[in-house]
C-alpha cells in the first residue's frame, strides 16, 4: 500500500512539473544585452541584441551573410547562415539591403578566429526595426 501512494505522490508531482514547464516556457526569452555587454562568459548562450547594420557582405561560396551590427556601445558581426538567409529571402527581402537598417536579433554567441559573434538562429529570430 506505501508503494501505491508514493507512486502516486511521483505520478502527480510529474505531470504538475510538466505543465508548469509547459506554461512558463512562453515566457523564457534571451537576454537583451548591448554589443560592449557581450564577453566570452557568454559562449553559447542566447542573446537579444539591437542595432545599425553598418555593413553586409557574403562568404566566399555566397551562402552565409555577415552583418556588422553597431549599437551605442560598440560592434559585432551577426552571421546568418545559409539555411535562415533563405528563409529570410523567401519573404521577398534582399538580405543586402539589411545595410543603414535598424534590427533586432535573437542569436547565439560564439567566437571565430578569437572574435566574438553572433549566430542568428532562424529567420524569424531577425526584426527589421526601422
Amino acid at each position: 500500500m506505501e508503494d501505491e501512494k508514493i507512486f502516486k505522490l511521483a505520478l502527480f508531482t510529474t505531470i504538475f512539473g510538466l505543465v508548469g514547464m509547459m506554461f512558463s516556457a512562453s515566457y523564457v526569452t534571451p537576454q537583451n544585452v548591448e554589443i560592449s555587454d557581450i564577453d566570452r562568459s557568454m559562449l553559447d548562450k542566447e542573446v537579444s541584441i539591437e542595432g545599425l547594420v553598418t555593413d553586409v557582405s557574403k562568404s566566399q561560396n555566397g551562402e552565409t551573410y555577415f552583418l556588422e551590427l553597431m549599437d551605442q556601445t560598440g560592434k559585432i558581426k551577426l552571421v546568418i547562415f545559409e539555411s535562415a538567409a533563405s528563409e529570410i529571402q523567401k519573404t521577398s527581402v534582399n538580405i543586402e539591403n539589411f545595410k543603414n537598417r535598424r534590427i533586432r536579433a535573437v542569436g547565439t554567441v560564439t567566437e571565430y578566429k578569437g572574435s566574438l559573434e553572433v549566430i542568428l538562429e532562424d529567420a524569424s529570430s531577425l526584426k527589421i526595426l526601422a
